[in-house]
């Protein structure tokens, strides 16, 4: 009977050091081809959920994958990063480490738009900072012969496929206006959607004192194989 326990004992420690081998060669696997697939300048962080590893992959299921990138360049505007959750992804184990496929049945991303991006499109002059955990515009603005300071929250929206940036609490010098008209005009600012990673689509978009967080979400998410979603 100890002979059989030390046995089991060792069989079961080779179980779980081949899975978690696995595990990690798998990650690495889908971390190299989504970042060929994508053209991005580095490899995502990838995550395989569920435990063990061994089923999931015998099995070509998996309850979960977490994929999160750094800067993404699409449509010339660079996202700062992509943070996506894939949901019954397929990827049969035998194609794997060949020539993967892997399809997520759902998935739903968190996506960070620097204020670079927006910044760059803004008059010269003007720029976006955290305030109080709050962004606020804020620079010299030019109006005809003359340069006055200016600054303004910021509200952000999506229309129609568009990223839309709305001033508000405009002030100009010492004063403080509810509408300021040619100034609101100058401030006021539209950006295309870019087109983003893995199909997915729009959904909310919220601004945060680092930059605009976009929520997406996508069906029949092709991470890695092909005609990959852009």
């Amino acid at each position: 009977m100890r002979k059989f326990l030390v046995f089991l004992i060792f069989v079961l420690i080779v179980l779980a050091v081949a899975d978690r081998g696995l595990h990690y060669a798998a990650e690495s696997e889908i971390a190299s081809r989504v970042e060929q697939q994508y053209e991005m300048t580095s490899e995502p962080e990838v995550t395989i959920g569920g435990f063990p590893f061994l089923t999931q992959a015998i099995g070509g299921e998996y309850a979960e994958i977490h994929i999160v990138t750094g800067a993404v360049v699409v449509d010339d505007v660079q996202l700062e990063r992509v943070d996506v959750t894939a949901r019954d992804v397929r990827a049969p184990i035998g194609d794997l480490l060949t020539e993967p496929s892997v399809v997520a049945g759902s998935a739903d991303a968190r996506v960070m738009l620097p204020y670079s991006e927006l910044q760059k499109r803004l008059p010269e002059g003007i720029v976006i900072e955290n305030e109080n955990g709050s962004p606020r515009m804020s620079g010299d603005l030019a109006l005809g012969q003359y340069s006055v300071p200016v600054s303004a929250d910021l509200g952000v929206a999506v229309e129609e496929g568009t990223i839309v940036v709305t001033p508000s609490n405009i002030e100009v010098g010492q004063s403080q206006f509810g509408d300021l008209g040619l100034v609101e005009d100058l401030l006021a600012l539209s950006v295309p959607v870019p087109e983003m990673p893995f199909g997915l689509r729009v959904t909310d978009i919220q601004a945060q004192p680092n930059g605009v967080e976009v929520s997406a979400e996508a069906t029949e998410v092709v991470l890695v194989g092909e005609n990959p979603q852009r």
